[in-house]
């Protein structure tokens, strides 16, 4: 079935040193960061904590915020609320940050900013970053509470135009942490094995068609209350998103799960799942990778 990474049988047989060939021609090296800026934040944060932070971890910081972060109001104040069921990750944010704090819940934690002075920093690292028009109206709602307070001498103007989908630089890695997983479905009947990579977004319709224009593939689904699926199966393009997470590393567990489902994509192109003990090992590889995608 060729084009799509789906095995029943017989070999694909395009190598894996071809499909990868393709992708390494379609992403770029990591060090282009054309299409974000973060020159105003880190002047800003240099100044206060003396140090300037990786750009590749502010991409990354920006997606997985646009994907689980909330920019409130608090008792007329702005307030930033990150929420995950690894707290972990969200450790780790305030740590790199030096700011926030972190509270656990049952099941879930939030990392959460409230001061003013840590707040106007996050609002220079979003303004002209953000790529989702749900926390562009967010940052917008900050913006209009800021400039309502009289004591505020800085008034802050929102670049409202949203920034184009990209695999030139980190932010959809911080995306995908929050909203994406890696799949793979093991037939129990035949030597058929089916890899996806899925992303879902409430109102991310706009982003996901920039996604597919740029792969020139993917399925995308509508779901219940205006949330949207992108699934993507075919072989050379899955092979651009390993090239992509490759570059920019996933920093959740879903790192863990994106490391085996790599393994069986290649294991899949060097045709090991014809023999029963290869195709045993990868459906007990499978069953893992379900853990590491929540």
């Amino acid at each position: 079935m060729l084009g799509f990474f789906f095995y029943c049988g017989k070999p694909y047989y395009l190598s894996a040193q071809t499909i990868m060939g393709i992708a390494a021609k379609s992403i770029a090296d990591g060090n282009n960061i054309s299409e974000l800026s973060f020159d105003k934040f880190n002047k800003l944060y240099s100044e206060k904590y003396n140090t300037r932070l990786d750009p590749k971890w502010l991409g990354w910081f920006i997606g997985f915020a646009e994907g689980d972060g909330y920019l409130g109001i608090n008792e007329n104040t702005p307030v930033f609320v990150l929420t995950q069921k690894e707290s972990k990750i969200l450790y780790e944010i305030k740590d790199i940050f030096n700011f926030g704090y972190v509270k656990e819940f049952e099941g879930f934690s939030r990392f959460i900013v409230r001061d003013k002075s840590n707040i106007i920093l996050l609002y220079h690292l979003f303004n002209g970053n953000l790529h989702l028009k749900s926390k562009m109206d967010q940052l917008v709602e900050w913006s209009v509470v800021w400039n309502s307070k009289n004591n505020n001498k800085e008034k802050l103007s929102v670049i409202t135009e949203l920034v184009k989908f990209s695999f030139n630089n980190s932010w959809f890695s911080g995306f995908t942490d929050a909203e994406g997983c890696f799949n793979v479905y093991v037939s129990k009947s035949s030597k058929c094995i089916n890899l996806r990579f899925i992303v879902d977004q409430k109102e991310g319709l706009p982003l996901f068609n920039q996604l597919k224009d740029i792969l020139g593939s993917g399925s995308i689904y509508a779901r219940k209350n205006n949330n949207y699926r992108i699934t993507i199966t075919n072989v050379n393009k899955l092979a651009l998103i390993i090239k992509y997470f490759n570059v920019y590393v996933l920093r959740s567990k879903k790192q863990f799960a994106f490391e085996k489902w790599k393994v069986i994509y290649n294991c899949v192109l060097n045709k090991e799942h014809l023999t029963p003990k290869g195709m045993e090992n990868l459906k007990e590889l499978s069953k893992l990778i379900n853990k590491d995608n929540d």
